[in-house]
């Protein structure tokens, strides 16, 4: 029997997979070393549950959006390095030095922001409550 442990494990690989933009079941089964089967049945508990896991988990979204984008931000952040390191010339580096740059620098943006808008918006919901 599976355990509660390894169902979340799996759902967040595929939660991984989706934050990628990979949402075929098959794709997502290859990217994780899992049967299809089981993709598909947690592709529709998703679905099914999404509502009641992004309010109870996620502060009604905000926190798993968040971390979806700065997980985006880093992917694209290694392909640019990757193409950066493969440049064929000076220009075409400067070029994809500064793409990486405002990259990163939007990354932070999100990083740094995000505790202090969660604090506000906890703070518009809870009136003068501490979390």
């Amino acid at each position: 029997m599976t355990s509660q442990a390894d169902v979340q494990r799996r759902r967040e690989a595929i939660s991984r997979c989706l934050a990628k933009s990979i949402t075929s079941p098959s794709l997502i089964a290859k990217q994780t070393n899992l049967e299809l089967s089981q993709v598909k049945n947690d592709l529709v508990w998703m679905r099914k549950n999404a509502k009641t896991w992004l309010t109870g988990h996620a502060l009604d979204g905000y926190v798993f959006e968040t971390k979806n984008t700065i997980d985006q931000l880093k992917d694209i952040e290694v392909e640019l390095q990757k193409m950066r390191t493969e440049a064929p010339n000076t220009d075409e580096k400067i070029k994809i030095i500064h793409e990486l740059k405002d990259t990163i620098n939007m990354r932070w943006v999100i990083q740094g922001d995000g505790p202090t808008l969660m604090a506000q918006r906890y703070a518009d919901m809870h009136g003068n409550e501490t979390p």
